[in-house]
């Protein structure tokens, strides 16, 4: 279960939302509430660590929309990919863009094999 915790920053609002994840395939996303409404996010740390699984590296990425692909508009940020016993820790530059209408964005750990994988991860995210 996701945990997240907010700060007040002027106008903006600083979310560190944590949790861990079990059973996380390729392409599994892990959707990300912000306000319930569609507003404007900078992405500041991204922290993933695969703490199980059949899967030899993963490459995270964060798209806009939950149909969002590899390589198109809603592609937000994509991380490098990672051996499994690496922690995967970016300080995110720049990654500004707009949620869908929920107000939601969508963290995928993309495992590069198997269905049976977990992930501890940590966000952190100003509204602006």
């Amino acid at each position: 279960m996701a945990t997240a915790t907010h700060t007040q920053l002027g106008a903006r609002t600083r979310l560190t939302v944590t949790g861990s994840v079990t059973s996380y395939a390729a392409g599994t996303r892990l959707p990300i509430e912000t306000t319930g409404t569609t507003s404007l996010v900078q992405v500041v740390r991204v922290k993933l660590k695969r703490t199980a699984g059949t899967a030899a590296s993963f490459t995270p990425r964060i798209y806009s929309t939950a149909a969002g692909a590899i390589g198109t508009v809603a592609q937000q940020f994509a991380g490098s990919s990672t051996v499994v016993a690496d922690l995967f820790d970016v300080v995110a530059s720049g990654v500004l863009f707009d949620t869908d209408a929920a107000g939601k964005l969508y963290l995928e750990p993309g495992p590069n094999a198997g269905a049976d994988n977990a992930f501890d991860y940590e966000v952190v995210i100003e509204v602006l």
